[in-house]
């Protein structure tokens, strides 16, 4: 019986188990399956915060033979495959220079048969991204990720929890296949039936956020997504209530503001506090203020928590408004871009237009090229009575007229235009897209 009650215990404490990371980390590139994420999360849980360097991780083989599809007896060569295709999986991380920087997960990784277990040694070159963080970090606990069931769940996940104090993340569309991993054949349509819609169920069900999504067109095209990040208690309210002593059945969002608390500080004062401010502020706001009030430690903890909602120390509001300022400036730079965008190939067009007109009128002789542009005249003159004739204006009216002639004529000046058009096309879409790319890493950086 004894065996069984430590079992439990362990148990327990692997899914109370804190996962944390830089956040570069969780931006990272990477493609793995969902039996490597678990695995390397359950070794990411087993760090200590206060570890200055890594350690040897165990574990238990068992846990992941139904994640790998072992329905064999030769347990040694399933994990032998395991082990060398994820050792084969580097990470690329971002720096905050523009660069990045590629290593393997681990330095290496030991299976011992008659313990049954998996020993995992981290690469060292990840100490930054999992040791002594102060800053620039996102933390959960492991319990929230276990009932996921893709791949692609565990990854958005990580990313929507890195942009939860923000309540809103923009993600341009092909950064958003880059993190997710997420095959060159899925369309934009796959993307949102396949894996965006079923991963807002599942969020809903089994994590402790939820997430909306919206749609950012340029140009009728779907350049970014939106996501709108929530609380999402429900399912947690059992367990997270047994490590509550006797506080009885709390609200949802009374309970997600009870577990920031210190530990000294879940009391019932608490949970009165919580209830009265609930009924005129915003869960998110509410949950800032505690995090300010704890990094200030006050002697009377209440009295300053009370004055931080009132008052809003922690500046959630300027913050809030900031979010909508730089929403509202990048929607309005993406319009002007597909403006400049429109424009450069009108410009280029126009060129070639000239172009075709010089050389026409160049194969002419004197008096063939008197001729025409006096017949231009007399229709220019007719279509644009109020232009004077000798002007610049009317110059170009004529150049209009028997461009347009020439070319509706002329099949070879046709396609010469077309092509014109499809090369003026093809490079205002590059730079389009170089102007996008830097523009939503303004937006991501808060720099608009």
């Amino acid at each position: 019986m004894k065996k069984n009650r430590d079992k439990e215990i362990v148990y327990k404490n692997y899914q109370d188990a804190l996962i944390v990371k830089g956040n570069n980390l969780i931006m990272s590139r990477y493609n793995l399956s969902l039996a490597e994420q678990r695995l390397i999360l359950q070794v990411v849980s087993m760090i200590n915060k206060d570890d200055e360097d890594f350690k040897n991780y165990t574990i238990r083989v068992a846990d992941y033979l139904d994640l790998i599809n072992s329905n064999s007896p030769n347990t040694y060569q399933k994990i032998k495959e395991f082990a060398e295709t994820l050792l084969k999986k580097p990470l690329h991380i971002p720096q905050d220079d523009g660069g990045f920087f590629v290593c393997n997960w681990f330095a290496g990784l030991k299976y011992e048969p008659k313990k049954g277990v998996l020993v995992c040694s981290f690469h060292p070159n990840l100490k930054p991204y999992l040791l002594q963080l102060k800053k620039n970090f996102t933390s959960y606990k492991l319990k929230n990720i276990l009932s996921l069931s893709s791949k692609y769940s565990i990854r958005l996940y990580e990313i929507l929890k890195r942009y939860e104090g923000m309540g809103v993340a923009f993600i341009d569309l092909n950064e958003f296949r880059e993190l997710l991993s997420i095959p060159e054949s899925y369309f934009y349509k796959n993307i949102k039936q396949r894996i965006l819609k079923p991963l807002q169920r599942e969020f809903k069900n089994y994590t402790d956020i939820s997430f909306d999504f919206e749609e950012i067109k340029s140009n009728k095209r779907i350049v970014a997504i939106k996501f709108t990040i929530k609380s999402n208690l429900k399912t947690f309210n059992n367990k997270r209530q047994e490590g509550i002593d006797n506080q009885g059945s709390l609200d949802v969002k009374v309970l997600e503001l009870f577990d920031l608390l210190p530990n000294k500080k879940r009391t019932m004062t608490a949970q009165k506090i919580f209830s009265y401010y609930l009924k005129s502020y915003d869960v998110n706001y509410i949950r800032k203020q505690i995090e300010y009030v704890n990094k200030q430690n006050p002697n009377n903890y209440f009295a300053y928590l009370k004055r931080a909602i009132e008052e809003d120390y922690a500046d959630y509001k300027k913050v809030e408004i900031e979010i909508m300022r730089q929403q509202k400036i990048f929607e309005k730079l993406l319009f002007n871009l597909e403006k400049e965008r429109k424009h450069s190939i009108e410009v280029a067009l126009d060129k070639e237009k000239s172009s075709i007109f010089k050389e026409y009128m160049g194969l002419l002789n004197d008096e063939d090229k008197k001729e025409l542009l006096d017949g231009y005249l007399q229709k220019a003159k007719d279509l644009y009575p109020d232009v004077d004739e000798k002007s610049f204006e009317m110059e170009f009216k004529i150049e209009q007229l028997i461009i347009e002639d020439i070319i509706s004529k002329n099949e070879i000046y046709q396609i010469r235009l077309s092509k014109a058009k499809e090369r003026a096309q093809k490079q205002a879409d590059i730079e389009y897209e170089q102007s996008r790319i830097s523009l939503y890493n303004k937006l991501k950086s808060g720099l608009l």
